[in-house]
């Protein structure tokens, strides 16, 4: 992975919070969602108030605390798998120096205007600055808000 697509990664994940373990979160907390209004219809009418001999209305309740104290679960984990994603994306946009016009990048730029021609690379050039200065300006202010 180059580094303007590690970058662009990272910063998604500061801002967003999301990689692989926040969505299969949200995944656990839909299907447990959903698990527990069927299994609560159906449990409470058919299996356990007969079978266990608890009634209707005992059956509901415990059925109900259990997936739900697994759902809560599921969001606590989530929340922390998100955080988690986070820090360590802020911590490597603060490892790694912002986008910035290093002495490689100029010489390059100078040898594409001399092959190219100015005209036709100075609206990329200038596209490319805009970027570049709007991609510090908010690596700054995300530094500025995180330390205050």
């Amino acid at each position: 992975m180059n580094a303007l697509a590690r970058y662009v990664a990272n910063a998604a994940q500061a801002r967003s919070g999301l990689n692989a373990g926040v969505v299969i979160g949200y995944v656990v907390q839909a299907m447990l969602g959903s698990a527990t209004a069927i299994l609560f219809l159906i449990a409470v009418f058919f299996v356990c108030s007969d079978w266990l001999g608890f009634g209707a209305t005992k059956t509901a309740i415990g059925m109900c605390l259990v997936f739900a104290a697994l759902f809560v679960v599921a969001m606590i984990w989530t929340k922390l798998a998100k955080k988690r994603t986070r820090e360590i994306a802020e911590r490597a946009l603060l490892a790694t120096p912002p986008l910035a016009a290093t002495l490689p990048v100029i010489a390059t730029g100078l040898r594409l205007g001399n092959t190219i021609g100015w005209r036709r690379l100075m609206p990329v050039a200038l596209l490319a600055g805009l970027a570049t200065g709007l991609a510090t300006e908010w690596t700054r202010r995300e530094r500025g808000r995180a330390d205050a």
